[in-house]
């Protein structure tokens, strides 16, 4: 097993030639969705993706592969299954890395529950083989790809780190369910410390992920809408300063831990919970709070790397119309969008966009990361009908 830093020097220490591998990195492929929208569920896009990957020394799944918050744990896996099965013939001999994000965390329980028997607190690096019956069985359907486990993530070289990104929740402006969740729970045990470890991030998520894996293994997962968008679209409207308003937005910051909408003026739920959640709910505005909380994650968690890359918001870049995402150490940000479709986010008629689906970010000789759009020439009702298959 190997951790934190001390982790990094015995991996690169171990391999010079780390710096000269061909790694490719997705993420955000939400695998078994009860909306049809993860699209390598597809057997078509799923082969344009392995012609992509196939050439990697090495692949990094780096969050949210399988989706955990909405569907039973078996009924997520036999929809994976064919993903896992032809991936490993075309990673044979290989290595493929999984680093659990927020949907799919229930993967780093095996790797914390280890550290917490150890005694030993989380770092920004600790690896594991599969351990328990869902990675066992994604190692299994893998064949003759080496699958391992890194979490919170992993240096991939001396210089570049990866991890999902969602502690970046706990300092996301942008009123998400699982943001407001967060400043719940930081409001009743509180506040993270600066600089923080990701002991301390997990202190506050590791609770709210526990509730909604619970949730869709029980049943009580909700699928007639995705909470999140029903609040964005709910949350923006004015609320008296009264107490109605005060209750409902109690009432609002409870159902955001169970995964219902969330009734309730942003002004109210900054008041209840003490939070700095911003009512503008522009693209332009979610953009700057996903960069901002990745900044702020990175600077607490004090990661010395050149480049940081992570995913979670689904929004690849920065774009070849953007400026580098500088951080304050001198230090960039990057992010690999993700493999999910959800027709609210792309209006017909428009190009594709910072949240279009189909990135791949490669690592390689010791160049900054690089990515690769694979479905910009796919139109938006291809990707459409392709959801509604699979949500059939």
């Amino acid at each position: 097993m190997i951790d934190s830093k001390s982790g990094r020097a015995w991996i690169w220490n171990q391999s010079s030639k780390f710096d000269r591998v061909r790694t490719a990195i997705v993420s955000d492929l939400h695998l078994g969705s009860a909306f049809g929208e993860d699209l390598l569920r597809d057997a078509a896009i799923r082969r344009v993706w392995l012609e992509e990957v196939a050439a990697a020394d090495r692949l990094v799944l780096l969050g949210d592969v399988l989706e955990l918050r909405e569907l039973p744990l078996a009924t997520v896996l036999e929809t994976a299954r064919p993903f896992f099965e032809e991936l490993g013939e075309a990673m044979a001999g290989r290595p493929v890395l999984v680093v659990p994000g927020n949907h799919d965390h229930r993967l780093a329980e095996p790797l914390l529950e280890e550290l917490a028997i150890a005694k030993r607190p989380p770092g920004l690096e600790h690896r594991g083989p599969p351990v328990g019956e869902a990675a066992t069985r994604i190692a299994a359907w893998l064949g003759g790809a080496e699958l391992s486990f890194a979490y919170p993530g992993v240096w991939l070289r001396d210089d570049v780190y990866a991890t999902h990104g969602h502690y970046m929740d706990c300092h996301m402006t942008l009123p998400r369910l699982e943001c407001i969740a967060a400043a719940a729970v930081m409001r009743a045990f509180g506040a993270l410390p600066s600089p923080a470890t990701p002991g301390d991030y997990e202190r506050v998520l590791r609770p709210v992920y526990g509730l909604t894996y619970s949730l869709a293994q029980s049943g009580l997962a909700r699928r007639a809408a995705r909470p999140s968008e029903r609040a964005w679209r709910s949350i923006s409207g004015r609320a008296r300063a009264n107490g109605r308003a005060r209750r409902a937005a109690i009432r609002a910051a409870i159902r955001a831990v169970v995964g219902a909408g969330v009734p309730a003026s942003v002004w109210s739920l900054n008041r209840l919970l003490r939070a700095g959640f911003d009512a503008d709910l522009s693209p332009a505005s979610i953009a700057r709070s996903g960069v901002a909380a990745a900044t702020e994650m990175t600077g607490r968690l004090q990661v010395e790397a050149a480049h940081t890359i992570t995913g979670h918001t689904h929004r690849a870049g920065p774009g070849e119309d953007e400026a580098e995402w500088a951080l304050p150490d001198g230090g960039r940000l990057h992010n690999t969008g993700s493999w999910v479709f959800a027709s609210a986010f792309h209006h017909p008629g428009t190009p594709p966009g910072p949240y279009w689906p189909g990135t791949v970010t490669w690592v390689e000789d010791g160049a900054p990361p690089r990515r690769v759009r694979l479905l910009n020439e796919h139109p938006r009702d291809e990707l459409k009908e392709t959801v509604s298959r699979s949500a059939a």
